[in-house]
């Protein structure tokens, strides 16, 4: 059977929130709250930090090690880099890429991606991020390690090194690859779960108070509490998502 690893990449030196990786609910950080849902997966064997070796990110691999979750510390800049010795660290056949600023993704998404790569058999990535229908916050990719390996090797421009797997998704006429978009309640773009400014910290810190001490909650269930909460879902519309120039529309 192949080993399939959840990597999350974090740090601590965010521009817009520094330290939110550590940003406690509940006692818990979002990284812990993150790892908490990951590890819901039915199919994720291992899970891997992926960290910067800056010394500001020592707090990562601390709390890792509490934990129990193997911490890799790479290249600050050079994600993919970062993210192929993670996950060469952990032997890992396939790499499940868990973003570090959606603390609440929903294990039932991820694994969603991991059993199409998996019962297809013929795609070198599976994705629900390459096109905005889910939230933000709720996305993964399930990819083979040896094509990222390869798609590493194809580029040294620090452009595209910086965002892991772009370089495989933006060759289709070399890597096979497919975004699962959301269908019906949880076709939800409108809605962002990613937390890159204290207002989205906020919207999470009040999801999770909410279902507290459950942890198990569904991103259906989310949107339910949001709807019925429209000023706290709509509080972080304001907020530039960076990362929507890498995405179809």
């Amino acid at each position: 059977m192949p080993r399939i690893t959840a990597i999350i990449c974090v740090r601590m030196g965010s521009e817009r929130f520094p330290g939110k990786t550590m940003k406690p609910i509940n006692g818990r950080p979002l990284l812990g709250i993150l790892i908490d849902r990951v590890k819901q997966s039915k199919h994720i064997n291992s899970i891997v930090v992926a960290t910067s070796v800056n010394k500001n990110n020592d707090i990562i691999e601390t709390f890792c090690a509490n934990e129990g979750i193997h911490c890799f510390r790479g290249s600050e800049d050079d994600v993919a880099g970062r993210m192929l010795g993670a996950l060469e660290s952990e032997g890992a056949d396939i790499g499940v890429e868990i973003y570090g600023d959606g603390p609440l993704n929903d294990p039932r998404l991820i694994d969603e991606c991991i059993e199409y790569y998996l019962n297809d058999g013929t795609y070198d990535l599976v994705g629900n991020d390459m096109k905005a229908t889910y939230p933000s916050g709720m996305y993964s990719e399930t990819f083979s390690v040896k094509a990222f390996k390869d798609s590493t090797e194809r580029t040294s421009d620090p452009a595209i090194r910086e965002h892991g797997t772009l370089y495989l998704r933006q060759h289709p006429d070399l890597y096979k690859t497919i975004n699962i978009e959301a269908d019906g309640k949880l076709n939800r773009s409108d809605i962002h779960l990613d937390v890159d400014t204290k207002y989205d910290f906020d919207i999470i810190e009040a999801i999770v108070k909410n279902f507290a001490p459950r942890n198990d909650f569904s991103l259906s269930e989310i949107l339910d509490f949001l709807d019925a909460n429209p000023l706290l879902a709509k509080s972080n519309q304001h907020t530039e998502r960076r990362w929507k120039q890498y995405q179809r529309t």
